[in-house]
């Protein structure tokens, strides 16, 4: 008997068509019937889980994988290091390794402590946990010298200091102050003239290797968060690598070698816009005084501002054209302030 050749094909596609239909509708039909059973788990209620998929996006945000079924590997990594810590490694780095685990250490609980207590800045505990893995996986302790690595003050300064950092540069890439604002008020500026200090030395590390040029490493605004997250991780650990045996000593240090980009920012905050001759509000602010103080107490005020802002301070510094230019128009806006406001009193 003769086989059919259209029968065979239509036999072998029902076949393949109810096998495809089998392998996709089945599983999708079994799990809508185990939800609709009662005492079904839910896998995105679980407490677990969630607490999992946290650390994951941690990982994420801080470099890290932020793949769930990567987390194994992770896991292998650290047990590796443990095990086997780097050869260069001393005895107080080898066991601090042992304790980056992320179910949380001592060291965590100290780093959360030190800044609650310098700082008055509660951190989670999840984030200080996210910041040791990328301590470790970063390798960022070998930044420190031999002399640095046996010193557990040193390095628990170092870990310290570098996470603040981590945490202000942060804060002026999406222009939200927390830690940044407790911190400029203790050295006694404003959030946005402390932010804008931060990226100029961001900025300035990485200048040559950028090519960037002057008026966009002297911003009168807040511009960080246009680079991308591979710039300023590479300008952020420029400056890591370069202080880290002086963070070692406190996290004063850091606020100590930002000196020079708080005086550049000084320089660049904007000030108040001045209308006309007439702008009398305009001019107390540009000066910082009310208009029921004295002429004496404005002058006062003024002298304060000239020392720090005269143009023959400004040009015995050697600054760069583009930000000598800047510093020397904001002199002359205070003048004019000073002007505007003595016509007032008249």
């Amino acid at each position: 008997m003769p086989i059919n050749k259209d029968i065979i094909l239509r036999v072998l596609f029902s076949i393949a068509f109810i096998s495809i239909t089998f392998r996709v509708l089945v599983p999708i039909f079994v799990d809508y019937l185990k939800k609709k059973l009662p005492g079904h788990y839910d896998q995105s209620k679980d407490l677990d889980y969630l607490i999992k998929r946290q650390k994951e996006r941690l990982r994420s945000q801080y470099g890290l994988s932020g793949d769930i079924q990567s987390s194994s590997t992770l896991i292998n990594s650290e047990k590796r290091l443990i095990n086997n810590p780097p050869p260069n490694s001393t005895s107080e780095v080898s066991s601090l390794s042992k304790e980056l685990k992320w179910g949380g250490s001592q060291l965590v609980l100290e780093l959360q402590s030190e800044i609650a207590k310098n700082f008055s800045y509660k951190l989670a505990e999840s984030k200080v946990n996210a910041f040791v893995h990328l301590v470790q996986r970063r390798d960022y302790l070998e930044y420190l010298s031999n002399e640095q690595k046996v010193s557990k003050s040193g390095i628990k300064n170092f870990l310290v200091t570098l996470l603040i950092w981590f945490i202000l540069v942060e804060e002026t890439r999406e222009k939200k102050f927390y830690m940044l604002a407790k911190i400029a008020h203790k050295l006694e500026v404003t959030p946005e003239e402390f932010a804008l200090a931060i990226q100029l030395k961001l900025l300035m590390s990485i200048a040559t290797k950028k090519e960037l040029k002057e008026e966009r490493i002297f911003s009168e605004v807040l511009v960080l968060n246009q680079y991308s997250d591979d710039t300023i991780k590479e300008a952020s650990e420029i400056i890591a690598k370069k202080e880290a045996n002086l963070w070692c000593k406190s996290p004063s240090q850091l606020f100590e070698e930002l000196n020079l980009s708080l005086n550049f920012a000084s320089m660049l905050s904007p000030l108040p816009k001045i209308k006309n001759r007439k702008d009398i509000e305009s001019a107390c602010k540009v000066l910082g005084v009310s208009l029921e103080q004295s002429i004496d107490e404005v002058k006062k005020t003024y002298k304060k501002m000239a020392l720090k802002k005269h143009p023959d301070k400004i040009v015995s510094q050697k600054l760069p054209k583009y930000l000598e230019r800047k510093a020397i128009d904001k002199f002359n806006i205070i003048q004019e302030a000073l002007s505007i406001f003595l016509e007032h009193k008249k």
